[in-house]
Parts: structure tokens; C-alpha cells; sequence
């Protein structure tokens, strides 16, 4: 006789996004955001946790509960997570409860587990344009400890983090000009996809900052952030421009995600520091 497996998928949520992704990003935060129901628990069980963005979104990766079970023993990873919205998510696979329950069991518990695992959501940049919570969440998520502004550790250990970390929005990426529909020989070729001009056509790019950065760019009335790293570097000595960019060598995995202000300098390091993206001068 087969034995019918019972899956169980628990919901963890934050009404305060930023506090709840805090508490991901630094176990040691003395937040405590979370909210469960006081339902029965196994080893192994996976939970589902849920953030209080608008629209409420969900974490593409799940926790899973430990040998000692209960949710104070709630393992996660969130190498790689992204967020997907709740409500699309509840309407494409028909769940009502999604909203209303503490816990989700058997077929609508697979489903879910199922569609997150199978989630092609992993942190691409065009995901993070744009103005919304949700936006504002997934820059958050994508922080790797340090102020993009400065490059100076925000320590989120401290009861005072969600002062110390402030999430920089852009709007949405507009969609490239068409190209004409008809050309001739000597009609210039045919623009690349979106996701390869990026770095070269973007006007800003989110980030996050410290609260020293955050201020700067209040005080000097700066809104581009793409402007404010600009400013930081020094001038080109050949023509003088401003635009210049920080030569990073190496062969990155997520070229996209790199900010103009960067240069991908290649796998063999040079003694040039430096490169100008107006003149291509390079120091």
C-alpha cells in the first residue's frame, strides 16, 4: 500500500518589510517582526515567508524547519531569493487561503512549494527598477553589506538598522525606441536587447545607503545615484570629464548588475586604476 505524503508549508510573515528583511539579512537583529500561527510543527517542514510590501510579496527561497522543529528554528538561505507578488501568485494557482491562513497542507502546499522552486525570479537588475515597496524589498534583499555609495560596512545588528540603511528607488526602465521597420544597406544596425545597453543608457541605478551617503545626496540636491558615484571619482586628465569609471578586474558572473560607474576590466590585471567613458583614457 503507498503511503499518501503530507505536505505542510507554514506561513511566516512581517508586516514591516524592511524590519523582516533586516532580520534575514542579520540573524543577530534584535527585531522580532515575524508573525505565525501556533499550529503543530515537524522536522523538515517548509515555511513561507511573506513580506508586508504593497503588493505583499513572498520570498522565492523557503525556510526550512529544523531537527528541534518549532519556528524559532526556521533555516533559511536567502542566497539567490528574489520576491514574487502574493496576490498574482495566489490567483495563478487558485488559493484563496493565501490571504486568510496561517498554514497551507497537502495539494496546495506542493503547489506552492512547487511554483517557488520552479520561480525564474533570481535578482535580475530590471527587476529592481522602479518605485514600489516590492522594488524597494528586492534592492534591500540584494544588499551585500556594504553602502553601494561608499563601500563602508552598515552593521544591521544594531536596534538602530532601519535608520542606518535607507533603500534608493529609480523609475521604471522605459522601453527602447523601435527600430524602423524598413532599412537599407546602409542603415545602422539593429539596436542589441535592452538588458545589454543597460549600464551605458541607465540615467540612475538603485541602491542602498548608509545613512551618510543618504544625507549627501539630500544636502547637494543630487536624485540620479548613477550622478553621485560619478562625482566621487576623479577627473579624466586627458579631456576632463567627470564620467570616469573604476576599472574592476576580473570576469564577473553578473556583468548586468554592475553599475556604469564600473568598468569590467577582463581577467588579466593591468596597472591601469582608472578609465574615462568619454575618451576611453585609461590611469
Amino acid at each position: 500500500m503507498t503511503q499518501t505524503i503530507h505536505h505542510r508549508l507554514h506561513i511566516l510573515e512581517a508586516a514591516d518589510w524592511k524590519d523582516g528583511l533586516i532580520t534575514i539579512l542579520e540573524p543577530r537583529s534584535p527585531y522580532r517582526p515575524w508573525r505565525y500561527g501556533f499550529g503543530e510543527t515537524r522536522p523538515g517542514d517548509y515555511a513561507i515567508l511573506v513580506l508586508g510590501t504593497d503588493p505583499s510579496s513572498v520570498l522565492t527561497v523557503l525556510a526550512r524547519i529544523d531537527h528541534e522543529g518549532g519556528f524559532g528554528g526556521a533555516v533559511l538561505n536567502p542566497y539567490a531569493a528574489d520576491l514574487v507578488d502574493l496576490t498574482t501568485l495566489a490567483m495563478v494557482l487558485g488559493l484563496s487561503d493565501a490571504f486568510v491562513s496561517w498554514r497551507l497542507d497537502d495539494d496546495d502546499a506542493e503547489r506552492v512549494i512547487l511554483a517557488l522552486h520552479e520561480s525564474p525570479v533570481h535578482g535580475e537588475p530590471h527587476y529592481r527598477w522602479g518605485h514600489s515597496s516590492v522594488a524597494a524589498a528586492r534592492n534591500l534583499l540584494r544588499f551585500g553589506g556594504d553602502c553601494h555609495g561608499c563601500g563602508v560596512a552598515i552593521d544591521l545588528s544594531e536596534a538602530d538598522a532601519r535608520e542606518k540603511v535607507h533603500v534608493h528607488t529609480v523609475d521604471p526602465l522605459p522601453r527602447p525606441d523601435p527600430d524602423l521597420p524598413i532599412r537599407s544597406s546602409d542603415s545602422p544596425r539593429l539596436r542589441g536587447p535592452l538588458r545589454t545597453s543597460l549600464r551605458g543608457a541607465a540615467k540612475d541605478w538603485p541602491a542602498v545607503l548608509c545613512r551618510r551617503c543618504h544625507g549627501r545626496m539630500q544636502a547637494d540636491g543630487c536624485r540620479s545615484f548613477v550622478d553621485f558615484r560619478f562625482a566621487q571619482n576623479p577627473e579624466c586628465p586627458r579631456c576632463g570629464s567627470q564620467r570616469t569609471q573604476s576599472i574592476q578586474y576580473g570576469m564577473p558572473a553578473d556583468p548586468g548588475s554592475w553599475g556604469p560607474w564600473l568598468h569590467i576590466g577582463g581577467c588579466c590585471p593591468c596597472e591601469e586604476k582608472w578609465r574615462c567613458s568619454v575618451c576611453d583614457h585609461e590611469w
